[in-house]
């Protein structure tokens, strides 16, 4: 039996590859105080694959601030890339 470990700080979604890494997403955030995000990451920690999403998008001509979409956007990338990385997770000591 396996026991699960708590996500770290940050993270809003967690895959796991077939390899054994995770694909985290997380939002990046601006130096502003306070830091509001304006992207979502979606980093694999078994290779160097990432997948930046903006929140903001261009529509009609107006930029308009979508974090919905681009939480789901990046999810549907973590979830292909978890799909066939085979990359081992990276070792802790």
């Amino acid at each position: 039996m396996s026991t699960q470990t708590a996500w770290p700080t940050g993270v809003i979604a967690r895959y796991l590859t077939v390899g054994g890494a995770t694909v985290d997403l997380t939002h990046r955030l601006t130096v502003h105080n306070p830091p509001k995000p304006f992207a979502t990451l979606a980093s694999c920690a078994g290779c160097p694959a990432t997948e930046e999403v903006s929140h903001y998008r261009t529509n009609w001509g107006s930029e308009e601030h979508n974090p919905e979409a681009a939480d789901a956007d990046a999810r549907i990338w973590a979830q292909s890339h978890a799909e066939t990385c085979r990359a081992l997770p990276k070792p802790t000591a």
